[in-house]
C-alpha cells in the first residue's frame, strides 16, 4: 500500500478510536506476542479513554504470554457486536482466521484491519496494510503515538509484540524504523530485560525436556539446504509439555551450516502444522501458499491434512521448487 494511502487509512483508524464506544478485538488462532501484544495495546488505550474494549482468544492466551498486562481479561468467545460497535483485527490478512461469527461482522461499524502480511484481503472499511512493517504492533505504535496516552504498560504490550515479529531484534526484518520504535517504548516505559526474560529466559522443565527431543530430531533434505524438526504426539506426553509455546523452534534449523530453509513439523488434532522460516533468500510464504498456507518472506506456515510422513514428502517437493 503507498505512504500516502497508508497516512489515509491511519487518520481514518485514530477518528474510529477517537469516536470512543465499544470494541472487539481480534486475531489469529492461536495469537503470538504480536497480535496478543497489539489486541492488549488498543484494549487498554481504549479503555483510558472511557471506552469498552473485549479482546477475544478462542483458544485462551498461549503460553508464555499470561505475564502480559490485562491478559487475564481475555474471553474466549466472541461476544455478538451491539449496533455502531467495532471490530478491530490486527495481525491478520482474512477476517475468517478470527473465528468471528459472521453475524458479529455484519453488525460492527466499522471492521478495522491493522496487518502487515502479503496476502491480506483489505476486508475493512479502514484497513492499514503494511508489509514493510516488522510487527503488527509497530503500526498500532504509529497509530496511536499521535493521540497521546501512551502510558508504560501500553508501551511495554508494544514492545513485546516488535521484539517477538523480530526474534529479539535477530530476524531480517529489523531495520531502522523497527529500532527507533523499540528505543521510544523503551523511553515509555518498556522494559527490554524483563520481556527477553518472559518470553525466552523462564522455561519450565518440560518445556525444555520438548526442546531437546525437537532439537534431536532434526535432520537435513535436499543436499543440506533444508533442515526439518519434528514435534510428535509421543514427545508431549513423555515431557508433559504441550509444545504450544514453542513455535520458535522453527527458527533453530537456521542455524545449521548450509540451510536455507527451516522447517518444524508438528502432529496437532489428526492434522500437521508446519512453521518454515528463511535463512536467505528462499520466500517462504510462497511456499506456504502453494500448500494453502501464508505467511511472510521469511516466516510462515501451514496446516497440512494427512500423516506426519505424507505431509513431510509434500513440504519437501514444495520447498525444491523454490530454492536457490
Amino acid at each position: 500500500m503507498p505512504k500516502t494511502q497508508n497516512e489515509t487509512e491511519r487518520k481514518k483508524i485514530r477518528k474510529a478510536l477517537e469516536a470512543g464506544g465499544s470494541f472487539v478485538l481480534a486475531a489469529h488462532r492461536r495469537p503470538d506476542g504480536d497480535a496478543l501484544g497489539s489486541m492488549l495495546a488498543l484494549a487498554r488505550w481504549i479503555e483510558g479513554r472511557g471506552g469498552i474494549a473485549a479482546v477475544v482468544c478462542p483458544g485462551g492466551v498461549p503460553e508464555p504470554y499470561g505475564f502480559l498486562p490485562g491478559a487475564e481479561s481475555v474471553v474466549r468467545g466472541f461476544p455478538i457486536a451491539p449496533a455502531q460497535a467495532a471490530l478491530i483485527v490486527v495481525d491478520t490478512p482474512m477476517v475468517s482466521r478470527t473465528g468471528a461469527p459472521p453475524e458479529l461482522v455484519a453488525q460492527a461499524s466499522p471492521v478495522i484491519n491493522i496487518d502487515h502480511h502479503p496476502d491480506n484481503e483489505e476486508f475493512g472499511d479502514a484497513n492499514l496494510v503494511d508489509t514493510s512493517a516488522s510487527a503488527a504492533a509497530l503500526l498500532v505504535y504509529e497509530i496511536l503515538e499521535p493521540l497521546g496516552g501512551l502510558a508504560s504498560e501500553i508501551a511495554s504490550l508494544l514492545y513485546v509484540g516488535i521484539f517477538t515479529d523480530t526474534g529479539g531484534f535477530r530476524f531480517g526484518n529489523t531495520d531502522a524504523r523497527t529500532l527507533a520504535t523499540a528505543a521510544r517504548l523503551v523511553e515509555l516505559g518498556a522494559d527490554p530485560a524483563l520481556t527477553a526474560r518472559m518470553v525466552y529466559g523462564e522455561q519450565p522443565l518440560g518445556r525444555l525436556r520438548l526442546l531437546g527431543l525437537v532439537l534431536a530430531s532434526a535432520e537435513t533434505v535436499l543436499d543440506g539446504r533444508v533442515a526439518v524438526l519434528t514435534l510428535t504426539d509421543e514427545m508431549r506426553r513423555e515431557t508433559g509439555s504441550s509444545g504450544d509455546e514453542i513455535e520458535g523452534l522453527a527458527a533453530y534449523g537456521r542455524h545449521i551450516e548450509g540451510a536455507q530453509v527451516s522447517a518444524l513439523l508438528r502432529e496437532l488434532d489428526g492434522a500437521v502444522r508446519v512453521s518454515l522460516r528463511s535463512a536467505g533468500p528462499v520466500d517462504v510464504n510462497a511456499v506456504a501458499a502453494s500448500l494453502g498456507g501464508g505467511g511472510h518472506r521469511a516466516a510462515a506456515g501451514i496446516v497440512m491434512e494427512g500423516s506426519l510422513e505424507e505431509a513431510r514428502g509434500r513440504l519437501i517437493e514444495a520447498i525444491e521448487e523454490f530454492l536457490v
